[in-house]
């Protein structure tokens, strides 16, 4: 079933038992409130046995009471934490049995987005809270809601230490009426604040009820993103916590941000695979969700860990390595069944309409809605693959991997990165020259005539080479670990190129394939076959363009790698 989400922008405030609700008179912006009647709201929060929803910053519930009872996942957000919702029977809405019995009642629907995180573990309750909220609406000059003033007496059972604490807090939430700008939504959260704080409240040290409940300031750590390491401590409260996957002894996270050119190349390299496996798992419920663009970004992440790895294989022992790089093949190459599908599907749409043939023809009914039959097949196949145990346990080591790194005797040697991504960005570009040449000694460089088997594999084989050294280049100067700057980004630029080149001749060899094939296919159909020869035609033409294109981009590659 489809979730209903939004943002959620808030401010919590301890307060003692006996203080009284501000009157927000004084408040500008605020022209009048409105009070609720008190509501009881009862919620019980689930998570894994080593807490792996909490060290990423996630919560999943369930809460019956209130305007919007049901099943609720937080998330970090830009600004706040976007919150995802559910009816409280969302899978028996849609005729399954509501909720999965291998994570105790949670509905499979709200586990969808959260699987990269919990995987194929159980989740179980982690506590139950009880609330009773009264709540007042601020209304702004115009007449319409700007913030929620919650009054909250909270009750909350620890399930798993059997602690039950309580304790008053406010909220202060913004509502669709505030203002629209980040700039304005602060300064009316602090204007609202000197209101609140008049009352002898407190900016409250736990982001969220849960933390407060366990009774761990490590958790409100957690929640808080304030550990770089992004793991929960155990504590020495009441509760039983299994303490998170951490760095072992001897091995230490670097923040990206103490990074430079002088650090040592395995802490640069680590940092940007870990920050490649929290794509993955960002992107993971949208390839879930089939959210549009979401497949082709998630191969391409997997498509930059593999070249990292490889790039920069020498600094972790080579079986580690080679493992992670086998198995991401192989979910790459699922990924990539549906998204050639894809392509396939929108140059033939672009195509036929550039010709001026309409929805209806036979043609578009066989290249694009054929073809995306084909991805919706494929992505079915993506679905079963992103549940599969393979799948977790790759992310397990994944995990692993960057928070213990199997270190070489290369990458036990702490040499600046400065020195190893030379060396890496010289035999890269060497590799890449390699190929190149054989395509060319294959007759596939540049011609813009008919290429065969062997130099259409050179080629493929050429682009990529040009892409590991892209991947390569842009692991130490862009995003956060660039730290080599605008030389490096300047060969990653002429490395895209080159595999730009040549990957645009490949999808255009490849359509032609597939013309032919549903040519045919029409042709023994009794249908019009003409638009497919005048398609085969202008994607030769485009492909031959792009190859040509190839020997001039590896030439401006190579004058800016002289530069390194």
């Amino acid at each position: 079933m489809k979730h209903t989400s939004q943002v959620e922008i808030e401010r919590k405030y301890d307060v003692d038992e006996n203080a009284l609700v501000p009157t927000f008179t004084s408040v500008d912006g605020i022209e009048s409130v409105s009070v609720d009647d008190a509501v009881q709201l009862e919620a019980v929060y689930y998570d894994t046995e080593a807490l792996d929803l909490l060290t990423k910053r996630h919560i999943v519930r369930r809460r019956e009471g209130g305007g919007d009872e049901g099943w609720h996942i937080k998330r970090p957000a830009g600004e706040g934490r976007s919150e995802l919702h559910w009816p409280l029977d969302v899978d028996s809405a849609d005729g399954s049995a509501e909720g999965d019995a291998a994570s105790d009642g949670v509905p499979d629907s709200v586990l969808e987005p959260v699987r990269a995180i919990v995987r194929d573990r159980i989740l179980t309750p982690l506590a139950r809270i009880s609330t009773r909220r009264t709540a007042t609406h601020l209304i702004g000059a115009g007449g319409e809601a700007v913030a929620e003033f919650a009054d909250d007496r909270v009750t909350a059972s620890d399930v798993r230490g059997g602690a039950v604490r309580a304790w008053r807090e406010w909220e202060v939430e913004l509502l669709p009426g505030a203002p629209d700008s980040e700039e304005e939504r602060t300064a009316l959260l602090d204007a609202i604040e000197v209101a609140v704080l008049a009352e002898a409240a407190t900016v409250s040290t736990s982001p969220a009820k849960i933390a407060r409940a366990l009774g761990h300031d490590s958790l409100s750590n957690a929640l808080n993103g304030a550990k770089e390491s992004g793991t929960v401590e155990s504590g020495t409260g009441e509760s039983s916590i299994v303490e998170a996957r951490r760095p072992s002894a001897g091995t230490r996270a670097v923040p990206a941000s103490d990074l430079t050119a002088k650090s040592p190349a395995a802490d640069v390299i680590v940092e940007a695979l870990r920050q490649l496996v929290e794509q993955l798992e960002q992107l993971d419920p949208q390839a879930r969700a089939d959210q549009p663009d979401s497949v082709h970004q998630m191969r391409s992440v997997v498509r930059r860990l593999r070249s990292v790895l490889a790039a920069y294989r020498r600094l972790f022992d080579e079986e580690r390595v080679s493992s992670l790089r086998d198995r991401l093949r192989a979910l790459g190459g699922v990924l990539g069944t549906a998204r050639d599908a894809e392509v396939r599907a929108q140059l033939a749409d672009d195509e036929l309409a550039e010709l001026g043939h309409r929805t209806s023809d036979a043609s578009h009914r066989r290249l694009v809605e054929g073809s995306l039959e084909e991805y919706r097949q494929a992505h079915a196949a993506a679905l079963r693959m992103l549940s599969s145990a393979s799948y977790y346990r790759l992310f397990d080591d994944l995990d692993d991997f960057v928070a213990n790194p199997p270190l070489s005797a290369l990458g036990e040697k702490r040499t600046p990165i400065k020195v190893v991504a030379a060396k890496v960005i010289a035999s890269e570009l060497a590799r890449l020259r390699k190929r190149a040449g054989a395509a060319a000694f294959a007759g596939a460089s540049g011609s813009g005539g008919d290429i065969d088997a062997r130099g259409d594999r050179a080629l493929h084989s050429a682009r990529k080479a040009a892409r590991r050294l892209r991947f390569a280049a842009d692991a130490v100067s862009k995003g956060g670990t660039a730290v080599l700057g605008k030389k490096y980004r300047h060969v990653s630029r002429e490395a895209e190129r080159v595999q730009d080149a040549l990957g645009d001749h490949r999808d255009n060899t490849l359509f032609v394939e597939h013309l032919l094939v549903n040519s045919n296919r029409a042709h023994a159909a009794g249908e019009n076959t003409f638009v497919y020869g005048a398609m085969s035609v202008r994607a030769q033409h485009r492909g031959a363009a792009a190859l040509d294109e190839s020997p001039k981009a590896l030439k401006r590659l190579d004058r800016r790698a002289e530069s390194l």
